[in-house]
């Protein structure tokens, strides 16, 4: 019987991006005096103020031993001696942090693949050019999502998926993490074997009674009685990924459904026109990654968030796909100042841009030739 897997791919460079504890920094970017503070958001059942479970708890919280997916109630308990802010989930205002930041990181990318509101993975082999020009590419993500939407996140650069998120994993929050190519398989020996994509709390436990704590003993553990305890397709995985070898490629997916900044104005705003300069510049960001990636834009929106959080959206669909920058700029101000006039005495926080029905724009002018001169 012969296995063969796969030869490991060191030509590759892949990035593992994951925001640091998401739903809660995002809490502390709209509320920064709770940044001190143990920060927990909850998904509430409803039954009682304290009956639901913890989903994300801020780095203060964890001190205290407040964790994901443990009872409200036990988490209070665990705080009860501390200023903690319990907060409910807000989806929505996560999710339009989370697109703005994936469209500037998606922007860096050779190809682009959203795996979760608050992490996606990035194949930068041709930008890069090389595994040691990654490390300045990541930091240089880092420093523009952390200046456009003040969000940190932990980077991992490595040969393959499998290694870019162990390594985006062990210096969190804020790291940059490489795993080098020609030492991939040292590396990673030492850890436990948990570490690995797919090896549950179940396999985790089989192996172990197997003998198979760390990686570097799954290395070295026979491939066929691998194959004999969990199959040859699970084996096989194992077998080579403990070894640091991982082919999976980087698929592209939802890096063409929109594209948002949104940024902090330096003072709140009371008319359209305090914020027209802050818009042109949003609009020039959004619509140089569009031609950056290629795309047309149909539909222009706008997202206002107000002093006391409150939210307003609006867009305007365009007959046919565009690539005009003027087109863009002339929607976005039009619709701006619509909204500012249907609102009435309001106070704008944030301002955001969002192009989305995207659609290839392949073949078609550069950026000179849709600005106006």
């Amino acid at each position: 019987m012969i296995v063969e897997g796969p030869k490991n791919n060191t030509s590759r460079v892949v990035m593992h991006v994951d925001f640091d504890y998401f739903f809660a920094q995002c809490e502390e970017i709209r509320r920064p005096e709770l940044r001190s503070k143990p920060v927990v958001v909850c998904v509430f059942s409803g039954r009682t103020e304290d009956s639901g479970v913890v989903s994300t708890a801020n780095y203060v919280a964890r001190k205290y031993g407040v964790k994901s997916g443990i009872p409200i109630r036990v988490a209070k308990s665990k705080l009860s001696n501390s200023e903690a802010v319990f907060l409910a989930l807000d989806s929505s205002y996560y999710s339009q942090v989370s697109e703005s930041a994936m469209s500037i990181i998606a922007s860096h990318a050779d190809r682009f693949e959203h795996v979760g509101i608050d992490e996606c993975y990035l194949d930068v082999s041709e930008r890069a050019g090389s595994f040691d020009a990654a490390k300045s590419l990541a930091q240089d993500i880092k420093n523009e999502v952390k200046r456009q939407t003040q969000l940190t996140s932990s980077i991992g650069v490595a040969p393959n998926k499998m290694l870019a998120k162990i390594a985006s994993d062990l210096h969190k929050p804020d790291g940059l993490t490489m795993i080098d190519p020609t030492s991939a398989a040292e590396f990673i020996a030492g850890m436990h074997v948990d570490r690995i994509m797919g090896i549950g709390p179940k396999t985790s436990e089989r192996l172990k009674e197997l003998g198979v704590k760390t990686i570097g003993d799954l290395t070295k553990f026979d491939l066929f009685r691998l194959i004999e305890e969990f199959g040859k397709k699970t084996a096989t995985y194992m077998h080579n990924a403990s070894k640091g070898v991982d082919d999976e490629p980087v698929i592209e997916s939802g890096g063409k459904r929109q594209i948002m900044r949104i940024t902090t104005l330096k003072t709140d705003a009371t008319s359209s026109a305090e914020m027209l300069q802050d818009l042109y510049e949003i609009c020039l960001s959004v619509f140089q990654t569009a031609v950056d990636r290629k795309l047309s834009f149909k539909t222009v929106g706008i997202l206002l968030i107000l002093d006391n959080l409150d939210n307003i959206t609006r867009s305007k669909s365009m007959k046919v796909h565009s690539n005009s920058f003027e087109s863009l700029h002339s929607a976005a101000r039009s619709i701006l100042e619509e909204s500012m006039k249907e609102t009435g005495p309001v106070k704008v926080r944030r301002l955001g841009v969002r192009l989305s029905e995207l659609q290839s724009s392949e073949g078609q002018n550069t950026m000179l030739d849709f600005v106006s001169r």
